[in-house]
């Protein structure tokens, strides 16, 4: 290399033309060869190779800066290198390792060997021969990349996230595999990302709230993180959230936009998930304590008295029976039927609660008219009006969805108000994004949303959750018979099927029963 140095010494010592100079040194070295101006600081020849490795052209180094050449985190360690060079003797050189920037945005490795070129009459160096050789691949070699870039998509994967950076004054965006994976593409379905279309793959619900954070980020040349809903290729929904920072150019003016972006569905579901868990588990719990109270009270009171009055049968009228005997008789058969009603109630309850589930796919529409055809006699009788609108399908179980139903509109009949005939109306509809965060649904899945609503009396706003409890009764068996396991049972049913619901009502304004469910059971 010294005999290299001494021959571009004697060249720049020729005083050839410029084009012929740079004729033989392009011919010579394939290299680049710059020449530094101690003095001033700054390069005051390069030569034309550094289009060619680098791809800068002599306009860009005009002003002969040395940190357009330099990585920027190697540019300390170059201005110590520099400062050796100084007081090299005219045969010695010295050599030295570092990144220089490509134009194209990132940086190559090169061995730089120099000498000094020009000496001022003091003897001190006036200007430093520089001779770089690219050595990116003897650093990386291809199986290092290769396998660098395998442990990179596959961290990628197994984090289920994605790399990317936007060129802002091109607005075109570069995703790394991980991207493609999360949003279901093909490398080759895209060969140009830009702006809109990214944009066009977030729900329009969290469009806007994206743009502000990006716009925050470049008024503040900041950062930010968020978390949004995207709608991948294959029409599945999933929760993001995107890390990124603002990188601006020398003006510091933005430039680009890098960052990452994580799949968090599976965290979101499993958190909401965890939360319905709880409080189903609590639910159970409640119920298990409800049903121990039903069973040692209003289960024991019909036992009591058969065992009261068969005593006193035995006692008093051994021999036959007369009105007071078939009186007690007509009692304990008044309290077996009680008896009866409420068992087959509670096991019809429990039954609800150990059902199979077996799922398949149910028209709403449908069921409702069976459910009408089952309570024509009653429809009729009470000169009840029903008005169902469209009604979507779903995955359901058939049986529960009429019994579900059933329970529902019988109330809605037995609690009209008096000399007005009922009036109920049943429609749906898909539930929102901010809907299925307030109820702890998953955020992947579609719910169908269906009300039942009713002109008939009404309840208090505080009996809203209280009316779903078992034998919670709000008015007299003598007033509105039944057992008051009608709607825990809906309430089973619905939770079964992974829904929610709720009701709402005024006295004497009516009621509604929201169902929400789900269009697919997992």
């Amino acid at each position: 290399m010294s005999d290299y140095t001494d021959y571009l010494r004697m060249l720049f010592d020729s005083g050839e033309n410029r084009d012929t100079f740079e004729e033989k040194i392009a011919e010579l070295f394939p290299a680049i060869i710059y020449v530094f101006d101690v003095e001033k600081k700054r390069l005051k020849f390069i030569n034309k190779r550094v289009s060619d490795f680098l791809g800068f052209t002599y306009d860009d180094f005009r002003e002969g800066n040395l940190d357009t050449l330099i990585f920027k985190d190697d540019l300390e360690l170059v201005q110590k290198e520099l400062e050796k060079f100084y007081t090299l003797p005219n045969s010695d050189s010295y050599s030295y390792n570092c990144r220089l920037n490509h134009k194209l945005g990132h940086w190559r490795y090169f061995r730089t060997m120099g000498s000094v070129l020009r000496r001022k009459e003091d003897g001190n160096a006036a200007s430093l021969l520089f001779i770089a050789q690219d050595i990116t691949e003897q650093l990386k070699s291809e199986e290092e990349i290769k396998a660098i870039q395998e442990l990179f998509d596959e961290t990628e994967e197994l984090l289920q996230l994605g790399s990317w950076s936007y060129d802002i004054a091109k607005k075109k965006i570069h995703w790394t595999n991980g991207l493609y994976r999360l949003f279901e593409f093909e490398r080759a379905e895209l060969p140009i990302i830009t702006r809109e279309f990214y944009i066009e793959l977030v729900t329009a619900e969290d469009r806007a709230g994206l743009e502000a954070v990006i716009k925050t980020a470049y008024e503040n040349r900041t950062g930010f993180e968020y978390e949004y809903e995207v709608i991948t290729k294959n029409k599945n929904r999933k929760i993001v959230s995107t890390k990124a920072k603002v990188v601006t150019d020398a003006s510091g003016i933005p430039a680009k936009l890098v960052g990452m972006t994580r799949d968090v569905t599976p965290f979101r579901n499993f958190e909401r998930d965890r939360e319905r868990s709880i409080r189903e588990l609590n639910r159970s719990n409640r119920e298990l304590e409800e049903f121990a109270y039903v069973a040692s009270h209003d289960l024991q009171e019909p036992l009591r008295k058969i065992s009261t009055f068969s005593e006193r049968l035995k006692a008093k009228f051994a021999q036959e029976l007369g009105k007071e005997g078939a009186l007690y008789l007509e009692r304990i058969l008044a309290s077996t039927e009680n008896m009866r009603i409420l068992i087959d109630n509670l096991l019809e309850f429990s039954r609800t609660t150990r059902s199979s589930r077996a799922f398949e796919k149910v028209d709403i529409n449908s069921i409702i008219a069976m459910v009408k055809m089952d309570l024509e006699l009653k429809i009729e009788e009470n000169n009840a009006q029903v008005i169902v609108r469209s009604l979507p399908k779903i995955e359901a179980v058939p049986s529960e969805m009429k019994q579900l139903f059933n329970n529902l509109l019988s109330n809605a009949i037995k609690f009209r108000k008096p000399l007005i005939d009922p009036v109920i109306e049943i429609r749906s509809e898909k539930i929102n994004k901010q809907e299925k965060e307030k109820f702890h649904l998953p955020a992947d899945k579609e719910f169908e949303k269906i009300y039942i609503k009713d002109n008939g009396i009404g309840f208090e706003e505080e009996y809203e959750e209280r009316i779903f409890q078992i034998f919670q009764r709000l008015h007299g068996k003598a007033e509105y018979p039944g057992s008051g396991i009608g709607l825990a049972i809906c309430k089973k049913i619905v939770d079964n099927h992974g829904g929610v619901m709720y009701a709402q009502g005024k006295l004497e304004t009516g009621a509604t029963f929201v169902v929400i469910l789900p269009e697919k059971q997992d």
